[in-house]
């Protein structure tokens, strides 16, 4: 068991000792001080038609909607009419009206799932100037909006909280771009194409004929896990070789798809001039990430009773790239899913049903386990709001937190966050198993059907993207839920942080006192974790244990 412990110390390493490093870069990022490239973002805002004066929250929540629905907008024309556009030199036809509003809304809403294998269904266009586009400006939205929250945690009695396209540009400029043109080229060095040629035939080693895949891959592999997106530019995504070709660049992607949303926590740290508020909570998210890491690790080496006799040496290894194995890949299924990156480099169906339940359970937490760039840290922000008045009210106290005092509007819109995972879960899946084709879209008539469905919508809901092989992911009526269900999902939480963030800026500060309640050191850390498993995880259990903890009892693995 050393190895697969040595991996996983070696993951959690590299995630987490660039984190600080990187928070108080972007830090300097928002807030202005990095000034290298000052003339393009001039530039840039004014083509935006921005003066940059700071807006309160309703402004920054308008320009953030307008902004969304502008690129929805244009994702949809792209991938109906890419057959009539060029870099199409395979010549595929427009998606149908269905598929394309599902792809469109997935972009725009950073969860990237994908209802289609995109080497076969998407032209090099819309791939790069479709695809590719939406993952910069997905992942810096959701940063910036966790920085509007910063901001009106650390500010007081005012209405002003930075300017939405001040702040989509900046970390665009300064943060995606560059990191992602260093990530391409590494990619590239190790084998992944990008090319803008025909894809190449050949004959396989049978004498069968085939054709080779190619395309602008390494540039849109490195965004999608440098900014928490997903998704792949191929079919069976990063258990392609062409998109994930070696050992290093299956490492260079696990990182990297945690590595920003680690650094969002220690921005927190700056604003709020708090940085042992900010250890707390990365302690918080790397605690819950190594119990799932644990579980799936374990799971995943353990013997399968319903296998032969070689599982006890060697693990589950169905649905595992033989150069990955089954602990770099249950590393990276739980990563991924902690992560709100729907990346894959095994399949997430062939996990047995323990494995399989930590990266659901990741997801029905609601996206809070490092989570999105910038989205893991304002979930997180929002139990810890709750915790914090949840406390305060046992003892008989005005709730605090870092010197604001959380009044009944600000719960209120924490307690409706808390219903979006339910409601994009439990009502929109409930509708589709009462469909009468219900089975046939879920593939499978026992606990794991349920498994499937379960967690197709909490991928969407979660914007996490990733998806159990067997789903009927094309099915028209579910492009459409989870596309509404991705839509919750993105901004049933953005609304509200932002109407938080506003509340709070305009209060007052309150001087610490030792009545208050401490949001650092062990005591904090866990009553967050059970308030996390109480509140995001007792509202499925029902269903979990229909799903894949009745899987396990069937399989006779307990």
């Amino acid at each position: 068991m050393l190895q697969p412990i040595l991996y996983c110390a070696v993951f959690l390493l590299l995630v987490l000792l660039p984190a600080p490093l990187l928070g108080r870069y972007f830090y300097a990022v928002f807030e202005g001080h990095c000034r290298t490239l000052a003339p393009l973002e001039r530039l840039t805002l004014s083509a935006c038609g921005s003066d940059g004066r700071e807006q309160d929250w309703k402004s920054y929540a308008t320009s953030l909607m307008a902004f969304h629905l502008a690129g929805f907008v244009l994702l949809f024309v792209i991938l109906m009419a890419q057959g009539m556009l060029p870099l199409n030199p395979q010549h595929l036809p427009g998606l149908s009206w269905q598929l394309a509003f599902n792809t469109a809304v997935s972009f725009v809403t950073n969860t990237n799932w994908q209802a289609y294998s995109g080497e076969s269904s998407l032209s090099y266009f819309s791939q790069m100037i479709g695809l590719t586009t939406q993952n910069f400006v997905s992942a810096a939205t959701g940063a910036a909006v966790a920085v509007v929250l910063f901001r009106g945690i650390a500010r007081q009695q005012t209405t002003s909280l930075g300017n939405f396209w001040v702040d989509l540009v900046r970390f665009c400029l300064y943060v995606l771009l560059p990191m992602s043109l260093v990530m391409a080229m590494l990619l590239v060095w190790q084998g992944v194409p990008q090319s803008f040629s025909h894809y190449l035939p050949f004959t396989g080693l049978q004498g069968q004929q085939q054709v080779l895949p190619l395309g602008p891959a390494a540039s849109q592999i490195a965004i999608k896990q440098l900014g928490s997106n997903g998704g792949g530019f191929f079919g069976i995504n990063s258990a392609h070789p062409f998109e994930n070709p070696t050992a290093l660049s299956n490492w260079l992607e696990m990182v990297t798809l945690l590595s920003l949303a680690a650094g969002m926590i220690f921005t927190l740290g700056h604003y709020v001039k708090d940085h042992a508020h900010s250890r707390a909570l990365a302690i918080t998210m790397t605690l819950l990430l190594v119990m799932g890491l644990g579980v799936t690790v374990y799971q995943e080496l353990a013997a399968d009773p319903n296998l032969s006799a070689l599982t006890d040496q060697l693990g589950n290894w169905e649905g595992k790239e033989s150069r990955f194995g089954p602990v770099l890949s249950s590393i990276w299924a739980v990563a991924t899913t902690a992560a709100s990156n729907g990346s894959v480099n095994a399949m997430h169906d062939s996990l047995t049903p323990l494995g399989g339940l930590i990266a659901l359970a990741n997801m029905l937490l609601g996206e809070v386990i490092f989570g999105g760039v910038g989205a893991g840290i304002y979930g997180m922000l929002l139990f810890v709001l709750l915790t914090v008045f949840l406390c305060g009210l046992m003892v008989g106290r005005t709730p605090t937190y870092l010197g604001k005092r959380l009044g009944i509007t600000e719960m209120k819109w924490v307690v409706a966050t808390m219903l979006v995972m339910p409601v994009g879960v439990l009502v929109l899946g409930g509708i589709t198993l009462l469909l009468p084709d219900a089975a046939t879209i879920i593939g499978h008539s026992g606990p794991h059907g349920l498994t499937r469905l379960i967690y197709a919508y909490a991928s969407g809901a979660g914007n996490n993207g990733s998806a159990f092989a067997g789903f009927a992911a094309g099915d028209n009526w579910q492009c459409i839920a989870i596309g509404v269900a991705m839509l919750l999902g993105r901004f049933g939480y953005i609304l509200p942080v932002l109407v938080i963030a506003g509340r709070l800026a305009r209060g007052p500060r309150q001087e610490a006192s030792d009545s208050d309640f401490p949001v650092r050191g062990p005591l904090f850390v866990t009553l967050l974790v059970i308030t996390i498993l109480l509140m995001g995880g007792l509202s499925f259990l029902p269903v979990v244990a229909l799903g894949p903890i009745a899987e396990q009892l069937i399989s006779g693995a307990f």
